[in-house]
């Protein structure tokens, strides 16, 4: 009989708890060194405090998770459960093999949740947010102290930066096709083209033409009255 599926609160809190497991099991292979024991035991108790952090999210936050539910979850059973007891090796070993563990967890998972979390809980998405930044520091400042291999150290300086980006990173905001606007009737090459300075002075010299002849016009009954009265006083 199969087990039922997960849903993405409790494959995320089963995946911190074996984290912190492997964390465990590492503080004790490495007990007889005191510096590196507590190491890998902070490491353990960044998890656990992970774990009570969002168990302290509201049920409508992961509500609000249904289109990417299925993602994170699936991204979170995909990861193979980690176990120090199975691999016996050097420090730098289990430091490589913990990036390899946390890589995915951090730009997968927790990336995605505080993005999301910004939207609306702001309290919350920086108590998460500080605590994840805290723990990748600290990784990083473990890998650079004990495995001796900067390739390792430039490996957690870009975990840092990449989970930075895709924190910051806006949401997409869908685009909204526009409404075709009419176009504007463009005026044709005759209606637009200004006419040339002969054509204005031979309208001018038109028009005045015109204004001389209604002149005369209008003056010569007048001319005509003025006479005939000359002639009556005359007599």
């Amino acid at each position: 009989m199969t087990n039922p599926p997960l849903t993405l609160r409790g494959s995320l809190s089963q995946l911190q708890r074996a984290v912190a497991k492997f964390y465990s099991q590492l503080q004790q292979r490495f007990e007889g060194n005191y510096l590196i024991s507590g190491m890998w035991a902070a490491m353990g108790h960044d998890l656990q405090a992970q774990v009570e952090s969002l168990k302290k999210l509201p049920p409508s936050f992961w509500q609000s998770l249904t289109d990417q539910e299925k993602e994170l979850a699936h991204a979170a059973e995909m990861l193979p459960p980690p176990n120090a007891d199975r691999q016996a090796g050097s420090l730098r070993l289990c430091l490589a093999q913990t990036i390899e563990l946390e890589e995915p967890i951090i730009l997968k998972i927790y990336a995605p949740l505080t993005r999301r979390l910004r939207r609306a809980w702001t309290e919350l998405a920086l108590d998460f947010y500080v605590m994840v930044k805290a723990h990748i520091a600290r990784v990083a400042q473990s890998v650079q102290l004990f495995s001796g291999d900067p390739a390792l150290g430039q490996r957690c300086v870009l975990l840092l930066q990449s989970f930075e980006k895709e924190v910051q990173e806006p949401p997409e905001v869908p685009r909204i096709p526009s409404k075709k606007r009419p176009k504007k009737a463009v005026p044709s090459k005759r209606s637009a083209k200004k006419p040339s300075s002969r054509h204005v002075r031979a309208a001018v010299k038109k028009e005045a033409v015109r204004s001389r002849v209604k002149i005369a016009k209008r003056t010569k009954p007048l001319v005509q009255k003025i006479k005939l009265a000359r002639r009556r006083a005359r007599r």
